[in-house]
């Protein structure tokens, strides 16, 4: 019997449409994932593919080392930063990593998005770190690095310098709403230090 774990697929459908909607990510980067109850594999977004047009078949079945389970297309390069995440967090069942502007903006700052606003503070709890990768992707070696972040700091949401925000949830809503939340909260702290040179 194959299994097509049709639910997770279309979450990760639902959090692409979502994220094109608001703006969070163009073209066919940025990817996400959500993690099968109960085993080491992930619904993620296949390498490739852009959220504006995805459909069931770019939505591939990886475990956590990234290796493809199921699906007619490799899975996302990324998919190996999304296992190592749940491999680390049992409480993380969601990842968003999009290219959002104004995240991405500020991390050439190379400071941490500071919680500027009553609700950032509220819901992020802390400023959110950035990292320089020094690449598109998050290389292997690198990996350890990112995961210390999010374990040391707490953190919901790391900035890639350069590149993209990754947050994280106990489901695919929580993860899209701090995704949003992070990109909102960098384009009001931009805003904010423009007006206050």
């Amino acid at each position: 019997m194959t299994i097509s774990y049709e639910h997770e697929r279309t979450e990760v459908l639902r959090a692409q449409q979502r994220c094109w909607e608001q703006k969070l990510q163009s073209g066919n980067g940025g990817n996400v994932s959500v993690r099968i109850a109960g085993t080491d594999r992930m619904a993620v977004k296949a390498t490739d593919t852009s959220f504006s047009s995805a459909d069931p078949h770019s939505v591939v079945i990886a475990d956590c080392s990234g290796e493809l389970i199921n699906g007619a297309r490799p899975a996302t390069k990324e998919a190996v930063l999304h296992g190592a995440i749940y491999a680390a967090r049992a409480d993380v069942t969601a990842i968003v990593h999009c290219h959002s502007p104004w995240a991405v903006g500020w991390s050439l700052t190379g400071e941490a998005i500071p919680n500027v606003t009553y609700h950032s503070a509220l819901k992020l709890a802390q400023p959110v770190p950035v990292i320089d990768t020094g690449s598109y992707a998050v290389a292997p070696e690198q990996i350890e690095d990112v995961l210390a972040l999010f374990a040391s700091s707490g953190a919901r949401a790391v900035i890639l310098q350069g590149h993209g925000l990754v947050s994280v949830g106990v489901d695919i809503d929580d993860a899209l709403c701090t995704a949003e939340l992070v990109e909102e909260t960098a384009h009001i702290a931009f805003v904010s230090r423009m007006l206050h040179r």
